[in-house]
């Protein structure tokens, strides 16, 4: 039995059970491969200001501490290229360590000052991994663009995990009561790149043009992040708190109900590494509305499981939110049996069967 030394700078807990719920799936999908794995090295809750700066300065020292021990294991198993790496920079120059990278997005292609900082030391890190996990064929793209010296054999792709069974289930057949309010959902991180304000925009350009229809509409909010300030007070800017419900994070077992409770999911993000809140929305049979970009065209295919709208264009996200409250129950019920079809692949135990081989072929 292999034993992995988990390291990740976002894992979730009770406080925080949002925090990084892929990576706290893909720790569990490990031990079900077999594998061994002691208590993860990770930091487990949002922090800010003096806490973050002390408990990073706790993770990176435990994390150094493991790897000049690298002899206890057999390999580490990294999330994240960037925080979670330093770890590893004081120790690579004098010591050969076998170590997997888990690349998620943002640590390979932010384009904000702090991704460029903290992606100095990419290359070097790149160069001594045993293996590299990204998301989609796209991200492999964008890596070997980026660092054309990495070897094709050494990229793995995995779906972030998939989506679990047991939570992500289709809902019952639904009928669309003309009479009834329509249920339009967001489940992400309230943060910049996440499009919430062009969602906003779009639900204010409604309430002007078509107040009959607004007026039977509900848009459901849930997720943290940095802007969530700046959510809530652009909300009352555009006078929408008689629509907009903002609930805050739910643990990941909470989610599956969520989902079957929208009509449509709304998932304007500019840019992403999968887009798995799109793969368990899919999955519960709700239609999604989503912004046309890489990878997230490989998911939705426009007017089949749900509506694809131009990158950043309001407009565009109000028609496809418009043309929602003119289908039938026919054309609704297509929409969600192919949205459920749609994902057969993504299933977590699919997933994580394929990244088993690919991992005990890289160590």
């Amino acid at each position: 039995m292999k034993k992995i030394c988990f390291i990740s700078n976002l894992f979730p807990s009770k406080k925080d059970p949002s925090f990084g719920s892929f990576v706290g799936l893909n720790f569990q999908q490990l031990k079900g491969m077999g594998y061994e794995l002691g208590r993860p090295i990770v930091i487990d809750a949002r922090v800010k200001a003096l806490p973050k700066l002390l408990a990073y300065l706790r993770f990176v020292l435990s994390g150094v501490k493991a790897v000049l021990n690298s002899k206890s294991y057999d390999f580490f198993y990294i999330h994240y290229l960037t925080y979670s790496t330093l770890c590893l920079i004081p120790v690579l120059p004098f010591k050969k360590v076998k170590y997997l990278v888990n690349i998620h997005g943002d640590d390979l292609v932010g384009n904000r000052l702090i991704h460029k900082i903290m992606g100095i030391p990419s290359g070097y890190i790149l160069k001594h991994a045993t293996a590299i996990v990204v998301p989609t064929q796209y991200f492999k793209r964008q890596l070997l663009l980026l660092y054309p010296f990495v070897a094709l054999n050494k990229v793995i792709i995995s779906e972030s995990g998939g989506f679990r069974e047991d939570i992500f289930y289709p809902k019952n057949k639904k009928s669309l009561d003309e009479s009834a309010p329509l249920h339009f959902g967001y489940i992400s991180r309230i943060d910049e790149g996440k499009g919430w304000e062009l969602m906003l925009e779009a639900f204010a350009l409604l309430k002007e043009h078509q107040p009959e229809k607004y007026s039977r509409t509900i848009l459901s909010v849930y997720g943290a992040g940095a802007q969530t300030n700046e959510f809530l007070a652009m909300v009352q800017k555009l006078k929408l708190e008689d629509v907009v419900s903002y609930y805050g994070p739910l643990e990941q077992t909470k989610l599956g109900d969520k989902y079957r409770s929208f009509d449509y999911f709304l998932f304007p993000t500019r840019r992403e590494s999968f887009g798995l809140v799109a793969i368990e929305s899919l999955a519960c049979g709700t239609p999604i509305i989503c912004s046309e970009i890489e990878p997230l065209i490989d998911l939705v295919t426009h007017a089949d499981n749900g509506y694809l709208f131009e990158d950043g264009c309001i407009i565009a996200l109000y028609e496809n939110i418009l043309n929602c409250y003119s289908l039938n129950d026919e054309s609704y019920a297509s929409l969600s049996k192919s949205a459920i079809s749609s994902v057969e692949k993504y299933k977590s135990v699919q997933v994580a069967n394929r990244l088993h081989k690919e991992i005990d072929r890289a160590f």
